[in-house]
């Protein structure tokens, strides 16, 4: 398995897309000092790392998976047109 750190995996995101921690930082609302801070000290929540990865246009996925195929973790449910702001996903086993 390959292991790339969060810094890393934000870095090589931003390049994917075209785009740098500056633009990232502006589309979160927050300053661009603050964002290089939380990633160079590794202390994004699981949350903000959804965040960003929303706003770099993919999704973050967070769970343990087991070689039975099951999953547990943070998963997303879909979006439903209704609901504005769903930060509550539920720990699911899939």
């Amino acid at each position: 398995m390959n292991n790339i750190d969060i810094e890393q995996m934000i870095y090589t995101a931003a390049i994917f897309r075209n785009t740098n921690v500056r633009e990232i930082a502006r589309a979160l609302g927050v300053t661009s000092s603050n964002l290089y801070r939380k990633i160079s000290k590794n202390t994004l929540k699981s949350w903000e790392l959804s965040k960003i990865a929303e706003v770099l246009g993919g999704q973050y996925v967070f769970y343990f998976s087991f070689s039975n195929g099951t999953k547990i973790g943070k998963l997303e449910k879909p979006k439903s047109a209704n609901r504005k702001n769903n930060k509550s996903a539920a720990v699911r086993i899939v």
